[in-house]
């Protein structure tokens, strides 16, 4: 005689799928967009700080190579300047001094001043 089997039988469950994975899913997309956010919120601000810094040091750069520029420029301004020059460059104009020039200067202008 055969006893029967004692236990649950599975001929009246019908197969189902898992219900937890779009719950695992969801979770896992928020934990990984969570993530994503907190490390842009810390790296975007180090980025734009890092960015702003080397625009800075090239903006120094810029500057200093502009100030030598000024002061190069003043160098030569005041060079142009020097009475020696500006004898040398009126020399070769044609330019004489007023002295030099052969007139009397007693005799008076034209306007009535002296000369």
């Amino acid at each position: 005689m055969e006893l029967p089997v004692v236990g649950p039988s599975n001929r009246f469950l019908v197969p189902q799928r898992d219900r937890r994975w779009p719950h695992v899913l969801s979770t896992f997309l928020l934990i990984a967009v969570l993530v994503v956010g907190v490390l842009g919120l810390v790296g975007w601000p180090r980025l734009k700080i890092t960015s702003i810094h080397y625009d800075l040091i090239q903006l120094r750069a810029e500057v200093e190579l502009l100030q030598s520029r000024e002061r190069a420029l003043r160098l030569d301004l005041e060079y142009q300047r020097s009475p020696s020059v500006l004898a040398a460059r009126a020399a070769e104009l044609g330019l004489v001094p007023a002295e030099a020039a052969g007139g009397d200067e007693t005799e008076p202008m034209i306007d009535g001043g002296v000369s």
